[in-house]
């Protein structure tokens, strides 16, 4: 039929040759339509190794950032010093304070506490003095029952 004398085959190259390009045609242009602008390429081959190892870097400090912001700060310390023993070697005595020394307000009150306090003592002081100070005038100093035999010296039971 198509100039052959009338007679046709389902096995003819001519014909078919034509109708495949041109389905190929139409689904590349099918796909092309079909694409997003901001859709990446596909791409059939295997990334370097360093492309691999730095997106396997990056979506490890991702989960390391994730596990860091999830921790109160006590436990984030925690980590933050037995990294620190594993990298630079040592013992956490090392790391342990001492309160020896160590002072509640209410011992910086007794040291710094003084009866009547005048202009001239509050031009120098101080974080304690100025604790004692503070504490002193939230006082309720209504009535007061004081031993006052010690009152030149400055000094209190």
């Amino acid at each position: 039929m198509h100039g052959h004398g009338g007679y046709d085959s389902d096995f003819s190259d001519d014909e078919h040759c034509g109708e495949s390009s041109k389905r190929k045609k139409k689904t590349v242009e099918d796909d092309l339509l079909l694409k997003k602008p901001f859709q990446k390429e596909k791409h059939g081959k295997v990334v370097h190794k360093q492309v691999a190892a730095e997106l396997l870097d990056r979506e490890e400090a991702r989960n390391r950032r994730f596990h860091l912001i999830a921790m109160d700060a006590y436990q984030r310390h925690t980590k933050f010093v037995n990294d620190y023993i594993l990298y630079y070697g040592g013992k956490k005595e090392d790391f342990r304070r001492l309160g020896e020394n160590d002072k509640i307000d209410m011992d910086v009150i007794r040291e710094n506490h003084r009866f009547l306090w005048n202009e001239e003592d509050e031009m120098d002081m101080n974080w304690e003095k100025r604790l004692a100070k503070k504490y002193y005038d939230k006082l309720f100093k209504e009535y007061c029952v004081a031993d006052l035999t010690r009152y030149k010296e400055n000094k209190s039971l």
